[in-house]
C-alpha cells in the first residue's frame, strides 16, 4: 500500500449501524463464518463510511440518524467496485464468507418486494430484537482486526 492509497482499497466492507446491538451481533456471526478472511466491517457512523457514494446510498433518515441500512462495498476503490444495499448487501456478505452459506446468494434472485420486505421488517425491529437477546460480549481480537474505523 502506497502513501496515496486508502486503507480500504480493494477490500469488501460491510457497513452496519454501530449503535445497533443486533447489527453488531450479526457482524460477529459473519466474522465467524468468514472462511476466506475477505470481509471487513465498519460502522455507518465511522470514518470509513465517508467514502460511500452519497448519490447511491442515503446513510441518514429525515432526522439525521443512521438509516439502518446495511451497505456492502465490494472491491472498494477498484475499477470493478460494486455497492450492495439492504437485503442484497446481507446476501452478498453471506456469499463472500465462503462455505455452504454461499448458497444463500441464490435468494438474491427472489422478487425484490419479498426480500426487501423481509429485510425492512427486520431492520425496523432490530433494536427490539436485540433487547430480547441479552448482552453482546466484547469482540475477540481477530474480530477487532477485521473492523475498520
Amino acid at each position: 500500500m502506497t502513501a496515496d492509497t486508502h486503507p480500504a482499497e480493494g477490500r469488501n466492507i460491510l457497513f452496519l449501524d454501530g449503535d445497533c446491538l443486533f447489527c453488531r451481533r450479526s457482524a460477529r456471526l459473519l466474522h465467524r463464518w468468514n472462511r476466506r478472511n475477505n470481509l471487513f466491517f465498519a460502522t455507518l457512523q465511522g470514518e470509513t463510511a465517508a467514502m460511500l457514494p452519497a448519490d447511491r446510498v442515503s446513510l441518514t433518515d429525515a432526522r439525521g440518524r443512521p438509516a439502518g441500512a446495511a451497505v456492502l462495498m465490494e472491491h472498494t476503490g477498484c475499477p470493478d467496485q460494486r455497492c450492495w444495499c439492504g437485503a442484497d448487501a446481507v446476501l452478498r456478505a453471506f456469499y463472500l464468507t465462503g462455505g455452504i452459506r454461499t448458497a444463500l446468494w441464490l435468494l438474491h434472485y427472489t422478487p425484490r418486494f419479498l426480500k426487501s420486505g423481509m429485510y425492512h421488517l427486520i431492520a425496523r425491529n432490530r433494536h427490539h430484537i436485540a433487547r430480547t437477546r441479552g448482552i453482546c460480549p466484547l469482540p475477540e481480537q481477530d474480530f477487532k482486526d477485521q473492523f475498520m474505523p
